[in-house]
């Protein structure tokens, strides 16, 4: 997340959340680019821990790096776009501000298992490296919810773990059947809109089962070439609101668990191939996941 920090914090009477909210900038974590006075002071503020005794070589490192970063830019304060000015850390609130960035961002699934592993499947493949590092070093989790009935109830009560910026969003499926028809979903999206959830995408097409690429079918049914040909054939507005699971396994069937198999390597290409729109639909579920990261 990107950061404004007022330096005003460097002189406060708590420094404990001022060294934690640092500490998570230079783990690259959470972003805050300084002006060349802010750096400057930041890197004085450094510089006391270590004559105190309180020695961290990140901190110190990201405290040289900032300063030269500073110098590089060259932008003093008033030159500095304001829409590049981050969640504003005063004296006011550093204390939970450093308690809301030391917890991991949640994204509230259906299924932990299987949606979970399409969006870190999908942020690969479209090279999202933001979204890849926070998964793999667990900045970022999902939550499950099990269905879509408890979703809004369930992201909202997540949201209650943040007291100040509040990193939570919300991934469901439309479960349309058709593109002319509402989704039985509004009106969870709705609520959860209403309960305080702040970043909430429910899906165009029917499920996240119609978002994975060819190839993930011809790996989980190879005896079955038949229905992933006809899968192929299909218009991109036709396959988008199919029944997946219907079509490859009957009603009762069981689909492959975990959805995306573990060690195959996809691209942009190949969600690009679904259909024109669906490469830039996911990118917008990415933008999303930035917004709490």
């Amino acid at each position: 997340m990107l950061l404004d920090i007022d330096t005003e914090v460097f002189d406060g009477d708590d420094h404990l959340p001022v060294i934690e909210i640092l500490k998570l900038v230079a783990r690259g974590r959470h972003d805050w680019s300084p002006t060349g006075p802010e750096a400057v002071r930041a890197a004085s503020f450094v510089a006391t821990l270590y004559a105190a005794k309180i020695k961290g070589p990140d901190l110190k490192l990201w405290a040289t790096k900032a300063v030269e970063a500073a110098a590089d830019r060259g932008l003093p304060a008033a030159a500095r776009p304001r829409s590049r000015r981050g969640f504003a850390v005063t004296t006011g609130n550093v204390g939970a501000v450093a308690d809301d960035l030391g917890k991991p961002a949640v994204l509230v699934v259906e299924n932990r298992i299987g949606d979970g592993g399409f969006v870190q499947a999908m942020a690969a493949a479209l090279d999202d490296q933001r979204v890849v590092q926070a998964l793999r070093k667990r900045w970022l989790k999902f939550c499950h919810s099990g269905g879509t009935g408890q979703m809004p109830a369930l992201a909202a009560d997540e949201c209650r773990d943040f007291s100040l910026i509040i990193r939570v969003a919300m991934l469901l499926d439309s479960d349309r059947d058709d593109a002319a028809k509402p989704s039985p979903n509004d009106a969870k999206v709705r609520q959860a809109q209403r309960d305080g959830v702040p970043h909430v995408h429910m899906l165009t097409w029917r499920m996240v089962e119609n978002y994975v690429p060819f190839q993930v079918w011809d790996r989980h049914f190879p005896h079955r070439t038949d229905k992933v040909k006809e899968l192929r054939g299909m218009v991109p507005q036709q396959r988008g609101y199919k029944h997946l699971k219907v079509h490859f396994v009957g009603k009762d069937g069981k689909m492959p668990s975990p959805l995306m198999p573990e060690g195959l390597m996809l691209s942009e290409a190949d969600f690009h191939e679904l259909g024109p729109d669906v490469v830039a639909e996911l990118r917008q579920v990415l933008a999303m996941i930035h917004e709490i990261l």
